[in-house]
């Protein structure tokens, strides 16, 4: 395993990225601004009953001529707005220089009259003499965020704080709002007949022709005089959008809790279950913001958390599977020799039925080996190799019979076979099919004919099995006094002229087969100082 799959190399993933939050470059300041928008695009839009926006359009300038029209031209638009109802009007445009067409003198009279408010920027200002005249002055200037978007207004000195003051409206003490733009302003083109709309409403007029000035906002592209209308519909509703200073903090520790819990739960669980912790954490976040949105107004940066959890998440997995193949390929490099096919992708599969620390379990042992082995292997003296060729044909078939059986091979020791059942995998009957397989081991040597005979000896108690060996080597074995029986048992089997003996703890498992065994009497073996009962199968 790599070091980037490692418990610490997650934990240093975490780290980075909650560093990376607290260094919060631009892109990380302009993921947060939109997941900001995200909100208002899927909030609900309110319709207001106090604004109204008059455009100057294209069809203006085609029916009046090119901009800039004559002042006492804006005059009769902001009168003709009175004679309609309106309660106040705010026209965004700034008079910094002497009407070339002459009107000035004509329009100071007509907003003498019908009071106006205008605006300015900390660049451009209106003549003292129309800045006198007129009912109020406000700031058109708002601070536009890293992405060059529009969200905020300054609430110092600006058109809708003015608006706010003119109507007697109390403001918010704090420096700026969010502009919720979320609210539907109804509008009206300067060439439109019927202005009736207007009774009772603030006008807000402004440019919409092309060339006029266009801001980006989190709803599009918008003009100065709509963001103004928006901003004061933001006020007139006093409900405000808020990032609260305790958000940061909760996003923070929601991370930590959550990646905690993350790196604690998923190495534990499988792919498909660690799904649950990941989800749950994910609905969790998204749900409990748009909550806190709908209900309170409360801007909380759902994403990052999101994504920083898909991110560890996925490192997780990886870990996970990678943990997992290496599993597999140890389980198969350990038991692909003693294992059937089959029995080692059943453990492949599912590696939790394998205990290799060692463990104490009921097991039945057989041991096979081959008669007057020493007597053969003088006739192959100097034919070393055809001794090699006889002993595997006869270690070849028998380990077939073993492991379809589902025994394992414990080893092999020169002419001797050493088997078991019931471990790694649960062998049901274990007793029985230990019995079977010795008894088609049997015939399968007199159809093989391969000038020699075999004895075999079974046994069944319980042992320890597991791992056992050196730090440097190690095999898949069992250790017990029922194992140490099954090997005297089976060097008893020339006394008894018989090719298998079974041990009584064995006999005494398998009732289905004693109408097919029969008694051999009783032994004392080597290591036993009492006697042991064995048995035989036809």
């Amino acid at each position: 395993m790599n070091k980037f799959t490692t418990t610490w190399a997650v934990v240093m993933s975490v780290v980075i990225l909650l560093g990376l939050k607290i260094f919060n470059p631009v892109p990380l300041q302009t993921l947060e601004l939109k997941t900001f928008d995200f909100y208002q695009k899927f909030g609900i839009n309110y319709e207001s009953k106090s604004l109204i926006l008059l455009d100057i359009s294209d069809k203006a300038l085609k029916k009046e001529g090119q901009w800039p029209w004559k002042r006492d031209k804006l005059g009769r638009a902001i009168i003709n707005a009175y004679k309609n109802g309106a309660a106040l009007v705010f026209l965004n445009v700034v008079f910094v220089h002497k009407d070339r067409l002459g009107g000035d003198e004509m329009f100071l009279k007509m907003i003498a009259k019908y009071p106006i408010i205008l605006t300015e920027t900390n660049q451009a200002k209106n003549l003292i003499s129309i800045k006198r005249k007129a009912l109020a002055i406000g700031n058109v200037e708002v601070p536009i965020d890293v992405d060059g978007t529009i969200r905020k207004l300054p609430l110092d000195k600006s058109v809708p704080s003015v608006i706010m003051k003119v109507i007697k409206f109390p403001i918010p003490n704090q420096h700026d709002i969010w502009i919720d733009f979320r609210h539907n302003i109804t509008r009206i083109d300067y060439v439109d007949k019927d202005w009736s709309a207007m009774k009772g409403k603030i006008v807000l007029i402004g440019t919409t022709f092309q060339g006029s000035t266009f801001v980006l906002t989190p709803d599009g592209l918008k003009n100065t005089h709509e963001i103004m209308a928006l901003s004061t519909e933001t006020l007139l509703s006093g409900k405000f959008i808020t990032r609260p200073d305790w958000a940061l903090y909760v996003e923070f520790a929601v991370m930590i809790i959550g990646m905690v819990l993350f790196i604690l739960l998923i190495p534990r669980l499988g792919i498909v279950m660690s799904l649950v912790p990941f989800v749950l954490y994910n609905i969790l976040i998204i749900l409990s913001s748009f909550y806190l949105f709908k209900s309170y107004l409360y801007l909380t940066n759902w994403l990052y958390p999101v994504i920083m959890g898909c991110i560890i998440f996925l490192h997780l997995i990886y870990n996970n599977f990678i943990r997992e193949n290496i599993l597999k390929l140890q389980i198969k490099k350990q038991f692909e020799h003693y294992l059937s096919p089959d029995m080692v992708k059943k453990l492949q599969d599912n590696p939790s039925l394998l205990k290799l620390g060692g463990e104490t379990r009921e097991l039945t042992f057989l041991f096979c080996d081959i008669r007057g082995f020493t007597t053969i292997s003088e006739k192959y003296q100097k034919k070393p190799q055809e001794l090699t060729k006889l002993i595997n044909s006869f270690l070849t078939p028998m380990t077939n019979i073993i492991l379809k059986s589902g025994g394992t091979i414990d080893k092999y020791m020169g002419d001797c076979i050493m088997a078991f059942w019931n471990a790694p995998l649960d062998c049901p009957n274990h007793q029985y099919k230990a019995i079977i397989a010795a008894k088609i081991m049997r015939d399968t040597m007199r159809k093989l004919n391969l000038g020699f005979n075999i004895g075999i000896g079974i046994n069944s108690g319980k042992a320890v099995v597991g791992n056992m060996g050196s730090d440097q080597r190690f095999d898949y074995s069992v250790l017990g006094d029922a194992v140490n029986l099954a090997s005297r048992l089976e060097g008893q089997s020339k006394d008894f002229n018989t090719t298998i003996i079974i041990g009584e703890n064995t006999y005494e498992a398998v009732e289905e087969l004693h109408k097919r065994m029969y008694g051999l009497g009783s032994v004392i073996v080597k290591g036993k100082s009492n006697r042991v009962k064995i048995y035989s199968i036809k």
